[in-house]
């Protein structure tokens, strides 16, 4: 099972947050320790609003043809596969919960249809410490 994180970074950001994700990873990852911390306030600060409705709409409408098997309940929307396995999803004020379990592909699903939706998409995998940009940004420097 894996957990995912997935932060809208605010585009005057993205320069700054790009090649510090890691020092990022750790702020996340500090979050569940803290209530009201200034860990929260600094990630409304970096991070774009997240729309629920929007969001689930959206991937809704996206991975409907792939996922057979898609029922909202309460405030998680769970998608299931025959092969891939399972993904739930919820979507919090400034980040997006998604738990996967089965295969790598499922993940790569989600994160392929977010990455349509914005470019923005920063995700977290706090159990493994991974993390990256959904749709890479393009950084030129001269």
């Amino acid at each position: 099972m894996r957990t995912y994180s997935i932060f809208n970074i605010k585009k005057q950001y993205q320069s700054f947050v790009f090649g510090r994700e890691r020092l990022l990873l750790e702020m996340v990852s500090s979050i569940d320790e803290t209530k009201e911390s200034s860990v929260s306030k600094q990630i409304s600060y970096l991070c774009e609003p997240i729309e629920g409705s929007v969001v689930q709409g959206f991937i809704y409408e996206h991975l409907q043809r792939s996922f057979p098997e898609m029922v909202k309940i309460e405030d998680y929307l769970k998608f299931e596969h025959q092969i891939k396995g399972r993904l739930k999803l919820r979507v919090y004020s400034y980040h997006i919960e998604a738990v996967c379990e089965g295969s790598r592909m499922l993940d790569l699903d989600l994160f392929q249809s977010l990455s349509q939706m914005n470019d923005s998409f920063l995700a977290f995998n706090k159990a493994d410490s991974e993390c990256g940009w959904l749709k890479p940004i393009k950084h030129a420097s001269y």
